[in-house]
């Protein structure tokens, strides 16, 4: 079937439309390069004139030009002189030019070298010190204020620490006996150890089975570590008032790692295990020296971390401040972990765990380094920075520690076991 097309009448009109807007298009477009083509010609002369009356105008500084040139001119010469001075000092003692003794005159400080000071000086800054010690703890003692301070963040520090150590060693314990009955080997739970009532001999006990057993425990220990340590930075204002706490247990979670293997490389029990069949080393091999000096070097690198973080966690300003520091290092970081061991001591007995004792006593290897940076020229301000949260001390965390010591000494009196 055939299309019919009809012709547009008006589609002559609309050609004739379009050519005309085409030319007067193009039109404005000469007119307007043309006024563009006149304005370059005329900056241009324009340039010219300047350029032929002050040829060097252009390259005239600024008065602040000027001023940066003089500047750095004088910097120049500086430096200059400066290395003619060293080079002169070099040529007499090269030596000593080289490595300079450091120069260090400052009467604070926890752990400081004075450099190019007489015996004579050394005695009279020692003496200094020790009056001033003397006298700020003269004053702790005779302001009840102050002393009451100090004697509940001792209560404080001692709670949480306790609090802190049973709870890392009770998930230590079971998570080893979680993992044991994985591999079908019985358990039994005392309050001082872990008993595995099998024979030694026993095929059960596979080197995948004792790896993994005695590695689990420090494993999940130090990985809770870093939970703490994640918590202690919280910016929640319900979870900052336990920050004592989470920095006890970052430490114990630390411990209960490289001072479990501290303690295994001593009494040949529980971590030592994991490195003995992985490596399959005989006692005291080169690799089991090499991690337990790594595992020291880390405490005291833990430590150094640590100092800043007693500090904000103080929970006084008061206590904090430099002429009171050196006590509350001693209150609330050395005398607490010192209770605290005697306390988990006296829970044990009359049997007693030397590795868990051990235990108890290798986060000194993270407290040594308070006593040396506790008043660093760096921490002299942290008692104004506002970093500081205040918190109030509940008797209910004391009955909460007694409590705790005694059911966990009660409950695995006579063991929980697991087959």
């Amino acid at each position: 079937m055939w299309k019919i097309f009809k012709r547009d009448p008006y589609a002559k009109t609309d050609r004739r439309k379009t050519l005309a807007e085409k030319r007067h298009n193009q039109a404005r477009k000469k007119a307007w390069l043309r006024r563009e083509r006149a304005s370059k010609w005329r900056h241009f002369r324009k340039r010219l004139a300047e350029f032929l009356e002050h040829p060097f105008a252009g390259r005239e500084l600024s008065p602040l030009q000027r001023e940066k040139l003089r500047v750095r001119k004088l910097v120049r010469q500086e430096r200059r002189i400066a290395w003619q001075k060293w080079m002169a000092k070099f040529r007499k003692r090269p030596w000593r030019t080289i490595f300079p003794r450091k120069k260090q005159k400052i009467e604070g400080g926890g752990y400081l070298y004075v450099y190019n000071m007489t015996r004579t000086e050394r005695k009279a800054l020692a003496r200094k010190k020790r009056k001033a010690a003397v006298e700020n703890l003269r004053i702790l003692i005779t302001t009840p204020e102050i002393r009451g301070k100090f004697g509940l963040a001792f209560l404080y520090s001692l709670a949480t620490y306790i609090i802190a150590f049973l709870l890392l060693y009770i998930i230590y314990q079971v998570i080893t006996i979680a993992v044991a009955s994985s591999f079908h080997i019985p358990v039994v739970w005392y309050y001082y150890q872990l008993k595995f009532p099998l024979d030694n001999f026993s095929p059960l006990y596979t080197r995948h089975a004792l790896v993994t057993i005695f590695a689990a425990g420090p494993l999940i220990s130090l990985m809770l570590a870093f939970v703490f340590l994640k918590l202690f930075f919280t910016k929640k204002p319900v979870l900052r008032k336990f920050q004592l706490f989470y920095l006890w247990g970052f430490i114990c979670g630390c411990n209960m790692f490289f001072g479990s293997y501290i303690s295994g490389f001593f009494t040949r029990t529980e971590f030592i295990y994991t490195s003995e069949w992985l490596f399959m080393s005989n006692v005291f091999d080169v690799e089991e020296i090499v991690f337990t000096v790594t595992a020291i070097l880390v405490l005291l690198v833990i430590g150094r971390i640590v100092t800043p973080l007693f500090l904000v966690s103080s929970g006084s300003v008061t206590i904090i401040k430099p002429e009171y520091r050196l006590y509350f290092i001693i209150v609330q970081v050395l005398l607490p972990w010192l209770a605290g061991a005697i306390i988990l001591f006296l829970i044990t007995l009359p049997t007693y765990y030397i590795p868990l004792i051990i235990k108890t006593l290798t986060p000194v290897l993270v407290l040594i380094p308070t006593f040396f940076l506790y008043n660093a020229t760096k921490y002299n301000n942290i008692h104004k920075s506002g970093v500081v949260q205040h918190n109030y001390f509940r008797w209910s965390i004391i009955i909460l520690v007694l409590a705790l010591l005694f059911f966990y000494r009660i409950v695995l009196n006579f063991g929980l076991k697991f087959f």
